[in-house]
């Protein structure tokens, strides 16, 4: 199973409570008056060593993590939340981030109250429906969020009959979600449907009203296929041609929009196309009119003639009728060669790093190790690290090592925005490296996390001295000093390796540290903090939103970011840097992580995915990334 169920332990009690089987469910759904009564499966609650709490209850089963979210629901053996997407946590209250609703008591037999003592919800459940009772005690408003999985093709208005093929965004508030296998979700009590969301629909209670209360319902059934809709039948693609995304001077844009009709009759849609500049406030729409006959695919192009370096973020939106029938998105560097960074370093930059490097020094830290007997395998030992770093914070980390390793490359990665949960870097270690893979947030690699999710980027934001980032550089430095003092690895051999924050703060080593070899940043962070807040979105949307609520702190916080700007670092990383991009992030835009690349001034290499979002190069890219790292790390030997 996904989310909480996959990293559950042995069980420790099994509580199986039966439902009364006076039970009647009426065809509406809710409990009615049928005519016919019959006996409903058992409801089964099983309590897991994690703290989470697993619910069978006939046609689905649920789970109630240690942090007091519903994770997960299956109707048979088909998911329909998704809790493993960015802050993500399946049904959760957002305030400032996912709220950890950790304090559990069973008020009966099938029933569960969570609160954080601000925002708590009360789950109950029957056969083939769980309720939950949401309640806030705060003195604001506050939204609950549930986002579904990609197994979820087709959403439809419970009350109306009106469907949608998902993404979609309707005011509807009782709603069906709906699998191709047939297997179906029915949430009542919400306010809207939208999305996407990282590719994800969502299902919303927008206000939770202050000393006020909500009652849902997730209704779970199978059931026939649904029929096809028009936003089904309908397909939309935007490619750019040619050059696949790249144009240097002089050379238009061109985009071709693709509509295959696979209805049986002929469609009349209308074309919206939206062009938007990363680093400049143009903004080109276009909307045409477009037959669609049937059993077709219809094409139209676009041209646009660009003068200044920048990346075009495009998107697509076809309509028949009043409804949205589909959507595509596309991006194009112009000239991205000649984009340059717009942030500007300050003038005690030099200063200011020099007290961090000296701060923590160069010694290793005081550490412990523990064998981790249940990921080491045949040739490879995993061990479990903790070490005290800057601020007196103790950091934990995996460590994996080839069996009698003496003096081999290392491999620092570092977690990405967020801190969630890292693996053991096993496959890594496979390859004849050492590795240190740790969680700069401090959190336990393995063990159940008190927090699942944190939003840092705005803490102690008004100084250097004080923002948080100035500590987790300090244990990515402390983490070098570990890794460098153990015999199994070559302090002279060490790259460092991360995804978003980790990438960037990969970077940010590579100036910091004469210990690191190579850099390998995926997507990086903290990179072009202007043009990110400016343009994009979440986590820099916190410090914007920072910002618009404290203006007289701009100064401040402008200055405090230039310190912590991967393009400040960028004249002192003179070892070998790969990056990967994917056009379509709207986190690491790739206006920002080009410009960053410009100014590089070692040896570089920059992998571009036009079809790609935060993810970058991701799995396409790794056994490339694998061969690059061994020519750096292995060269010597």
């Amino acid at each position: 199973m996904r989310g909480v169920l996959r990293r559950r332990g042995p069980i420790l009690a099994v509580l199986v409570f039966v439902v009364s089987t006076g039970l009647a469910f009426g065809p509406g759904g809710a409990e009615g008056a049928s005519a016919r009564v019959r006996r409903e499966p058992d409801v089964q609650l099983q309590s897991h060593e994690d703290g989470s709490i697993e619910v069978i209850g006939g046609v689905y089963r649920a789970v109630v993590g240690s942090d007091g979210n519903l994770h997960s629901l299956r109707v048979g053996d088909v998911e329909m939340l998704d809790d493993e997407t960015a802050i993500s946590l399946g049904g959760f209250f957002y305030a400032g981030g996912p709220r950890t609703l950790g304090e559990k008591t069973h008020r009966s037999a099938l029933s569960l109250e969570v609160t954080d003592g601000m925002y708590g919800a009360r789950y109950r459940f029957a056969p083939g429906e769980v309720r939950v009772l949401l309640t806030n005690d705060a003195t604001k408003p506050v939204p609950y969020f549930v986002v579904l999985s990609p197994e979820v093709r087709i959403v439809s208005k419970t009350d109306g009959g009106e469907a949608a093929a998902v993404p979609a965004n309707e005011r509807w508030g009782a709603v069906r979600f709906s699998t191709e296998g047939g297997a179906y979700l029915e949430l009542t009590g919400g306010t809207r449907v939208w999305g996407p969301w990282l590719g994800r629909q969502v299902w919303e209670v927008s206000q939770v009203p202050p000393g006020g209360r909500r009652e849902i319902s997730f209704r779970a059934g199978q059931g026939e296929p649904p029929k096809p809709t028009l936003e089904q039948l309908v397909g939309v693609r935007a490619e750019l041609s040619p050059g696949g995304g790249i144009y240097e001077s002089g050379k238009p844009i061109e985009l071709v929009v693709s509509l295959d009709n696979r209805s049986d009759r002929d469609v009349e849609a209308a074309l919206s196309v939206e062009l938007s500049a990363t680093r400049q406030d143009a903004v080109i729409y276009n909307t045409s009119p477009v037959e669609v006959p049937a059993k077709q695919v219809t094409e139209k192009s676009f041209l646009w003639r660009m003068s200044a370096p920048d990346f075009y973020a495009i998107n697509v939106t076809a309509t028949a009728g009043e409804r949205e029938v589909g959507v595509a998105r596309a991006a194009a560097g112009y000239r991205p060669g000649d984009i340059m960074p717009t942030v500007q370093r300050p003038p005690n930059f030099d200063r200011f790093w020099e007290r961090v490097v000296a701060d923590v020094g160069s010694e290793s830290p005081e550490f412990r190790m523990r064998r981790d007997n249940a990921h080491s395998r045949r040739g490879i030992e995993v061990w479990v690290v903790q070490y005290r770093s800057v601020a007196g914070r103790t950091i934990h980390g995996w460590y994996a090592i080839p069996e009698r390793a003496r003096g081999r490359p290392g491999i620092l990665y570092l977690s990405g925005y967020g801190a969630r949960p890292i693996d053991p870097p096993v496959g890594l270690a496979h390859q004849g490296w050492v590795v240190l893979a740790i969680d700069v947030r401090g959190n336990q690699v393995d063990r159940v996390r008190p927090r699942p999710f944190e939003d840092y980027c705005t803490e102690g934001i008004e100084s250097p001295e004080d923002y948080v980032y100035r500590e987790i550089v300090g244990h990515a430095l402390s983490a070098l000093n570990f890794l460098g003092s153990r015999p199994e690895a070559d302090p002279g051999r060490v790259a460092v390796l991360g995804v978003s924050e980790g990438g960037g703060l990969g970077l940010l080593l590579g100036a910091l540290s004469p210990r690191v070899r190579a850099v390998a940043a995926d997507a990086p962070m903290l990179v072009d903090f202007p043009v990110s807040l400016r343009a994009a979105g979440w986590p820099y949307t916190q410090i914007a939103r920072y910002l618009q609520e404290r203006p007289d702190a701009t100064a401040r916080v402008e200055d405090t970011l230039a310190h912590f700007d991967a393009v400040n670092f960028a004249p002192e990383v003179h070892c070998p840097v790969l990056l990967s991009v994917g056009f379509l992030d709207t986190v690491s835009l790739p206006a920002a992580v080009f410009g960053l690349y410009n100014v590089l001034p070692g040896p570089k290499e920059i992998r571009a995915f036009p079809d790609a979002g935060h993810e970058g190069g991701g799995e396409r890219s790794w056994s490339y990334k694998l061969r690059w790292l061994r020519d750096q790390l292995e060269r010597s030997e």
